[in-house]
């Protein structure tokens, strides 16, 4: 038995949740946790507090003195998904830095490269899991609704010792009172499209600097990014036929082409930046499966891709943005770029290819 082990007690009431829980897994043991909750119509946060096939000590709301910290570990594997994506990246957390409700985390190497909005982190637990080959544990962050927003699982070199400590550090003083779950409500409001100036927001467009500067422009005008794509339209935003997906990661693959890949919710962002090698097609699924970096993008959830332009002080930059049709934003690829420095030539022809002829007219 680990020494980790000691740090939890499965002490599981028999809930009506774990008996529904217990139900589900006789009848259908292979769907995954997210998977559970949602035949169960509950929370991912309330199976793992109700240690429905998992033990979980309930860690309290200090989370930016423990991201701090989480350097100590080591050697790990963190996990951001949204609906449609997931995003698994191993490395060391390097260069925490913390101000107010938002989180930076760049590692000396990229491989942990974080934004975090810590003010949607509502819920955290230390978890302890039984798999095929043995016993994982991880630290799992959730907001206030249940949905999970980061996961980070120990390695084999990972420090468990410092685990352990930060699990005794941060452990809430009530592991028993039920939990109470609460919907989002700063869910943003958008207005129509034909109250938008057009006219005004091309210019502010065409007049941008930075690409952080997009985000004020959503702002003024009350619009998601979707909308700003849609009404300002070429040589902007063009949509692409996003069933060539799995020729750009193959394309990019065979090039040994660097890309950036950001995949994210409303309380982190993950961002892999660097080559990738195996991609594969499972059912519906769009993988990639490298040693350090691996991508799960359900393609049945993509409703539409959008190559988008936005200038900066160093000339152009291109990305390609897969959204579902509430809107939301699947994941986004760019191409590997020091600040200071024009965008990769390589990227840009490999992000245009995915356009029709009219389209790149």
């Amino acid at each position: 038995m680990s020494n980790l082990d000691n740090l939890f007690q499965h002490d599981a009431d028999e809930s009506p949740l774990y008996i529904r829980y217990k139900g589900l897994l006789a009848t259908d043991p292979k769907l995954r946790r997210r998977d559970q909750a949602a035949v169960l119509g509950v929370s991912e946060a309330a199976m793992v507090d109700q240690q429905c096939g998992i033990q979980r000590v309930r860690l309290n709301n200090q989370f930016a003195e423990l991201i701090r910290q989480l350097p100590d570990l080591g050697y790990i594997m963190t996990l951001t998904r949204n609906e449609h994506c997931v995003h698994e990246r191993k490395g060391v957390y390097e260069n925490v830095r913390i101000t107010g409700p938002m989180g930076l985390v760049i590692a000396k190497d990229r491989k942990v490269d974080l934004r975090i909005i810590l003010s949607r982190w509502a819920l955290g637990f230390a978890v302890r899991e039984d798999t095929p080959r043995g016993a994982r544990f991880s630290f799992q962050f959730f907001d206030k609704a249940g949905v999970a927003i980061q996961k980070i699982f120990l390695q084999p070199d990972s420090n468990e010792e410092a685990y352990a400590e930060l699990v005794d550090k941060y452990r809430a003083e009530d592991q028993s009172t039920a939990l109470a779950y609460e919907a989002l409500t700063d869910v943003p409001v958008y207005v129509e499209d034909r109250e938008v100036d057009r006219d005004q927001l091309v210019d502010e467009w065409a007049a941008m600097t930075d690409i952080h500067q997009f985000f004020g422009m959503l702002r003024r005008h009350k619009i998601s990014r979707e909308q700003a794509f849609r009404i300002v339209g070429g040589p902007w935003a063009f949509p692409f036929d996003t069933s060539q997906l799995e020729v750009l990661l193959n394309t990019a693959a065979g090039q040994k082409l660097p890309i950036m890949c950001f995949v994210g919710n409303h309380g982190n962002i993950q961002i892999h930046t660097g080559p990738v090698e195996n991609i594969k097609v499972m059912g519906p699924w769009l993988n990639v499966l490298d040693p350090e970096f691996n991508l799960h993008l359900q393609r049945e959830g993509i409703t539409s891709g959008w190559l988008i332009r936005k200038l900066t002080e160093d000339g152009m930059v291109t990305s390609l943005e897969l959204y579902d049709a509430g809107g939301e934003t699947i994941a986004q690829f760019f191409g590997v770029r020091e600040e200071g420095s024009p965008e990769n030539q390589q990227w840009r022809k490999l992000a245009e290819s995915m356009l029709s002829e009219e389209q790149a007219a």
